[in-house]
C-alpha cells in the first residue's frame, strides 16, 4: 500500500506542503470576525541597511495592512495558540522558534511583489527564517494567489487553507525555488495570518 506523505515530510524534502482543510471554514470565519478589532497599520518590508543589519520600511511593492498579534483579543489569542499547538507537534518545531504572527489583508489590487522571506536575518540571535508558514482565513472573489516564479506554482486562496515551506537548503543558504509573491487581489478582500519559525528561539 502507498503511505501518503505528511505536510511535514513534504516540507521537509524540499516541497511545498499544502493543507487544504487546516481549518474549517467556520472556524476561519470566525477568526476573520475577530480581526475586527485589532489595529491596522500599512504593510511594510524588511530592506538591507546600508551599514549592516536591515531596517522596516514602506514599499510599493507590497500593497496591503498587518496588525500584529499584540492587538489580537482574548478569542483570537485562544486559537492562535491552539494553532502553534498543532504546528509545534506536526512540523517539530519549538513554539520559542516562532516570531509573532501577523494577520495581513489585501482589499483590491493588494498584492506583494515577488520576494523571499529570509536573508536578511542570519546576523540576529534568533537566525534565519527556516520555515513559513501561511494560514488563509478568507478568500478573495478573484485574484489573490501565492505564486512561485522559479516552480511555475500557483497556489489558490481557499479559507482554512495552510501553506508551509522551508526557505533554507541543507547549508542553511537559502532555497530560490521560494521566490513568491500575493498576486493582486482583483475583487473581494484576503486575509491571512503568517508567521516563521527562526533557527534558534526568538522568545
Amino acid at each position: 500500500m502507498t503511505r501518503v506523505q505528511t505536510l511535514a515530510e513534504t516540507v521537509a524534502e524540499g516541497g511545498i506542503g499544502c493543507d487544504p482543510d487546516f481549518l474549517s471554514a467556520k472556524r476561519a470565519a470566525a477568526m476573520t470576525d475577530d480581526l475586527r478589532y485589532v489595529r491596522w497599520e500599512t504593510s511594510r518590508v524588511v530592506k538591507p541597511a546600508p551599514g549592516g543589519g536591515h531596517v522596516i520600511a514602506d514599499d510599493p511593492i507590497r500593497v496591503s495592512r498587518t496588525a500584529n498579534q499584540v492587538w489580537f483579543n482574548a478569542a483570537l489569542a485562544k486559537r492562535v495558540d491552539e494553532i502553534e499547538e498543532r504546528i509545534s507537534r506536526d512540523f517539530a518545531t519549538p513554539r520559542s522558534h516562532l516570531e509573532s504572527w501577523q494577520a495581513v489583508q489585501y482589499g483590491p489590487g493588494g498584492k506583494f511583489e515577488t520576494h523571499l522571506d529570509g536573508g536578511t536575518f542570519r546576523d540576529e540571535p534568533a537566525g534565519e527564517r527556516v520555515l513559513t508558514l501561511l494560514l488563509i482565513l478568507e478568500a478573495p472573489e478573484s485574484g489573490g494567489e501565492t505564486y512561485f516564479p522559479e516552480l511555475d506554482l500557483l497556489v489558490e486562496p481557499t479559507a482554512g487553507k495552510l501553506v508551509v515551506w522551508n526557505n533554507l537548503l541543507a547549508d542553511g543558504s537559502l532555497d530560490r525555488r521560494f521566490l513568491h509573491a500575493a498576486t493582486p487581489v482583483r475583487a473581494g478582500r484576503k486575509t491571512i495570518l503568517t508567521t516563521w519559525s527562526r533557527e534558534r528561539p526568538v522568545r
